[in-house]
């Protein structure tokens, strides 16, 4: 499938919802939210981070949102070399994590999955945290399988997983291709991970050009998340 057929193929999705889809986060999606999250995944200047982060966690917001504020906070001084820092910021959302408000199951579910994710990312926590986020995952696409955060983080987890353990490049864009027909109702956060995702799924697959176009609309929201440039820069390599 060529780049321009792709592309026409995903706006064709883009404009027919395929079903029914729920994204929780889409109402946490504030201004705060967006700036803070645009200056972290377009790696900007430490010094203009902090500003957004100590904006966004000194205002008037949840104790999810300030758990989701130091989730991606936290990952960023990974990401640049603070690796302590990171330590300390993912201590601090382990505290908002427990004192939320768990009525909001899907929530808490999203809350408790980032942490995990967090401490096998940071704290480089494989065998335990990467076995309980991965139980995490499932448990909640199972309960919620319309839940789009859910379907994501699902497609992640079938992109890192060895084959020999269930992992599937293949099973991980069949399940979330689906979701580029309700694109218009995610949240920011969902259809950069969304395309991310598809991206990396369609390198590993040795689809190039896929992958490329998939690239090419994450990086149109944000562009300068490291693992996506290191994406960038293998691609180019391959269509040279």
């Amino acid at each position: 499938m060529t780049k321009k057929i792709l592309s026409i193929f995903i706006l064709f999705l883009s404009l027919s919802p395929l079903f029914s889809i729920t994204d929780q986060l889409k109402q946490f999606e504030t201004d705060g939210w967006c700036k803070l999250e645009k200056v972290i995944k377009d790696n900007e200047d430490r010094s203009i981070v902090d500003v957004e982060y100590s904006s966004y966690m000194e205002s008037d917001v949840s104790h999810f949102e300030k758990a989701r504020g130091e989730y991606i906070y936290s990952r960023y001084l990974a990401d640049n070399g603070y690796k302590e820092e990171a330590k300390e910021h993912l201590k601090q959302e382990k505290t908002y994590l427990d004192d939320m408000d768990k009525t909001n199951d899907i929530i808490y579910m999203i809350a408790r999955i980032d942490y995990t994710s967090s401490k096998t990312y940071i704290d480089k926590d494989y065998l335990s945290s990467g076995l309980e986020n991965s139980n995490l995952v499932k448990e909640a696409v199972k309960k919620y399988p319309e839940e789009a955060y859910f379907i994501i983080t699902n497609g992640w987890r079938l992109i890192y997983t060895p084959q020999i353990a269930g992992g599937s490049n293949k099973n991980a864009i069949k399940e979330m291709e689906p979701l580029l027909g309700n694109i218009d109702t995610l949240s920011l956060s969902n259809v950069y991970s969304l395309y991310g995702a598809l991206a990396t799924a369609h390198f590993n697959r040795k689809n190039y050009e896929e992958s490329s176009t998939y690239l090419s609309l994450a990086l149109d929201i944000y562009n300068g998340e490291p693992a996506l440039m290191e994406l960038k820069k293998d691609l180019e390599k391959k269509l040279k």
